[in-house]
């Protein structure tokens, strides 16, 4: 059980939590057998830190794997799994969207809300690739126009998935998103070329032979980029009566992730993926 941030007493799992943690955990008993290095992200370094385990409303476990063990998950993850969990990637069959990896437990399924239509997706985890960004300054902005622009054009192929009440958004992308709601677009739904595009940039740059680490396609963007020094070798943190592995620095992630972390949202700005679970119960 996570732990309620002001009282400190213990908060019971969702049924959704208790299936996605049930997801991590088989995916973890791999990257523990094949000692891949693995690191909690976002939301659930978060959850970790300030709750001990999940965020009481959140709705997903994202880990980042950095981009050679990424593609090394991507080869192994499969003939490692009981049959009711998947890999989804953008290049499979499914209709996957996103540039990153889920592995979803094909028996539960998750009502999304925020996009222009209701979604049902379901149950998982998120895997991440963490890639390099360049050591020089000037090289390195350019680098970042160019995945911001091909991370646009992305978006716009896919308008009808996109969460738009997630809360905070920048005003250019609120700007956008008025726009093509304007003129009634609703997606060509040919996302896969950008996220090609996206997916030859972001291995430009090994993140062993660079200072600076991204994961780029996370909510937070260049948020999420940092001195690979915050990273360092890992460390170790309560979650859920495991111990899991995240960035050594944590106050520095998060503090440029969210600001004063340690302080909870608002109530409407909680549950950005507006999800819940529908079908608790495995198929027949």
């Amino acid at each position: 059980m996570g732990l309620d941030s002001k009282t400190k007493q213990p908060i019971a799992l969702t049924g959704a939590q208790e299936k996605i943690f049930e997801v991590f955990k088989l995916v973890k008993k791999y990257l523990d057998a094949t000692s891949m290095p693995y690191f909690l992200l976002g939301g659930s370094l978060l959850g970790a830190v300030r709750h001990k385990g999940f965020i009481p409303w959140d709705d997903d476990i994202d880990i980042g794997l950095c981009r050679e063990d990424y593609e090394r998950f991507l080869q192994e993850i499969s003939a490692n799994l009981p049959e009711y969990l998947e890999l989804r990637t953008f290049r499979d069959a499914s209709d996957h969207h996103y540039y990153f990896s889920r592995i979803v437990d094909n028996r539960y399924l998750m009502k999304r809300e925020g996009s222009l239509e209701t979604r049902y997706e379901n149950v998982w985890v998120d895997v991440f690739p963490l890639d390099g960004m360049p050591n020089g300054a000037i090289s390195r902005r350019i680098h970042m126009l160019r995945l911001m622009w091909v991370r646009v054009c992305y978006h716009v192929a896919c308008f009808d998935k996109i969460n738009l009440k997630r809360p905070h958004r920048p005003l250019s992308e609120r700007l956008v998103i008025a726009l093509i709601q304007l003129l009634h677009f609703k997606g060509h739904k040919d996302y896969r070329n950008p996220l090609e595009k996206l997916d030859r940039l972001l291995k430009r740059y090994s993140v062993k032979d660079t200072n600076w680490v991204v994961n780029f396609m996370g909510q937070y963007k260049f948020k999420e980029m940092f001195p690979k020094s915050y990273y360092g070798k890992g460390k170790l943190y309560p979650f859920e009566g495991l111990e899991l592995m995240g960035p050594e620095d944590y106050d520095k992630v998060l503090s440029q992730m969210y600001g004063d972390y340690m302080k909870e949202p608002e109530d409407c700005d909680k549950n950005v993926h507006a999800a819940e679970l529908v079908k608790d119960e495995p198929h027949e």
